[in-house]
């Protein structure tokens, strides 16, 4: 794995990589870059950003199609969502089993400490922290970054990625969902009365962003399961002020403390379900001590919106394969395929295709698929199990499925007081504990009478293949 640079040269050299002089830090850069997301564009590379140094840039869309989010995982001759797909499947539970042979590799000097700034020559202000949509209530500095924290009591480090909006030259505000191992870490350092160290790279290889938005199981390393991705263990360099590992090939990165005593209003900010959820709100401030960076260096952006928007793509595919692997895993049989649909914000809509091999076997993959590990953390809303015959990726057979297959008054279950967050825009904004609700909808063929169920009115491929050999002018 190479640095965001070398990302950049290989994305420049396929064609997919274009360069943007002058757009502005106040919202033009972020209406590019969702007019790019919805159009599955090229990666956008913004400089000479007006008020900024020459050379501070910030990069968006790196992964908005199969091609360069295969590159990113290490992939250089796949050019479908299938090929993709069908590589990737198995790897989850394989990475996470090596994980453990690809400790850290701390080093005393990396790329990102070619620039150095402490206590009062830091300056955030300096750095383009876009505006990103009309009506957020700040400039965020953090999208597509990774924040390292530190669990107090068992010292192992956390990376994952939030939103970081800027307060003034030294400080910024962090919003973590509250069941994120980030979160955790912080409530408990809080907890203690003490202030929490926390570490922020900006810049880097989009693999970390892979990594960073995945849900990893707890007890295994973020930066380990990277290292196993890659083939290689991760090079970092400590920060002075935290003792937290840092990438060392790292664009730009930060390092301070939470106070146990200190927050600021942050939001509202466009997030990944299409809205302006959350509101305004008290978060946590990280009091900034150190800030290090290479020379003309690159921040990662990957700002939500309505879907499709920057990393939906990347999101609903990696998160897929991720929930399929941890369906196998807790053992349940003949799971044919799983798809999270952008169009519902990815974690909102779920399919799960089985092949039906007894009684309840279709509430069972309903139910985990809501609740196991890679789902439970993050919002949801609607699980449907479909039958083999039909494509999760297909809404059409999806709809077609639940229209036919289920019977509304017994096929629908309902999980209540399960996990929600300040994000699900069905909440009011003044509300501080969030319970969610998830809908399991059986859109199976009745497993009691699936065998003498009506056939479906569908010529095979072959027959079809015919007519269309034999008629090329009615169906060229």
């Amino acid at each position: 794995m190479e640095d965001l640079r070398g990302w950049l040269k290989e994305v420049e050299g396929l064609g997919q990589l274009k360069r943007v002089k002058g757009a502005e830090a106040n919202l033009e850069i972020g209406l590019m870059t969702e007019v790019n997301g919805q159009r599955r564009g090229a990666a956008l590379l913004f400089d000479e950003i007006p008020g900024f140094h020459k050379g501070f840039r910030v990069l968006t869309g790196s992964m908005l199609n199969a091609k360069r989010l295969a590159l990113t995982l290490g992939y250089r001759d796949i050019d479908s969502d299938q090929q993709l797909v069908s590589r990737l499947q198995g790897k989850m539970i394989g990475f996470e089993q090596a994980a453990p042979q690809y400790p850290i590799q701390e080093r005393s000097t990396g790329a990102v400490l070619q620039n150095r700034q402490v206590g009062a020559e830091v300056d955030l202000l300096k750095f383009p922290a876009p505006k990103w949509h009309a009506h957020d209530g700040g400039n965020y500095l953090g999208t597509g970054c990774i924040v390292m924290t530190k669990d107090p009591d068992s010292g192992r480090i956390n990376f994952g990625s939030y939103r970081l909006m800027v307060q003034d030259e030294k400080s910024i505000t962090l919003h973590i969902s509250s069941a994120h191992h980030g979160a955790i870490n912080i409530r408990k350092y809080q907890d203690r009365g003490e202030p929490a160290p926390v570490a922020v790279s900006l810049g880097h290889h989009p693999l970390y962003l892979i990594v960073a938005s995945m849900g990893i199981p707890y007890g295994i390393s973020e930066f380990e399961y990277l290292g196993a991705i890659a083939g290689k263990s991760v090079p970092v360099v400590r920060g002075e002020m935290t003792g937290l590992p840092i990438p060392a090939a790292s664009e730009f990165a930060l390092e301070g403390f939470c106070s146990f005593d200190d927050f600021r209003d942050e939001g509202p900010f466009g997030e990944y379900t299409g809205y302006y959820a959350s509101g305004r709100g008290k978060e946590p401030v990280i009091n900034v001590r150190a800030v290090y960076h290479r020379d003309d260096p690159i921040n990662l952006g990957a700002p939500p919106g309505r879907p499709p928007h920057d990393y939906s793509y990347v999101n609903a595919l990696m998160k897929s394969i991720s929930v399929k692997e941890s369906l196998m895993k807790d053992g349940i049989p003949d799971v044919k395929g799983v798809w999270y649909h952008e169009a519902a914000g990815v974690n909102f809509f779920v399919v799960v295709s089985i092949r039906q091999r007894f009684p309840g076997h279709a509430r069972q993959a309903g139910f985990m698929a809501a609740q196991c590990q890679a789902a439970a953390n993050h919002l949801g809303r609607y699980v449907v199990v479909v039958d083999d015959d039909i494509d999760p990726t297909d809404l059409n057979e999806v709809i077609w499925a639940i229209g036919t297959r289920s019977n509304p008054e017994k096929d629908i279950d309902i999980m209540r007081n399960s996990y929600s967050s300040p994000l699900d825009p069905i909440y009011p904004d003044q509300g501080k504990i969030f319970f969610g609700s998830r809908a399991v909808i059986d859109a199976c063929k009745p497993y009691d009478w699936i065998r003498d169920f009506p056939k479906v009115v569908q010529s095979s491929q072959e027959e079809k293949q015919q007519v269309i050999d034999k008629w090329p002018e009615i169906f060229k």
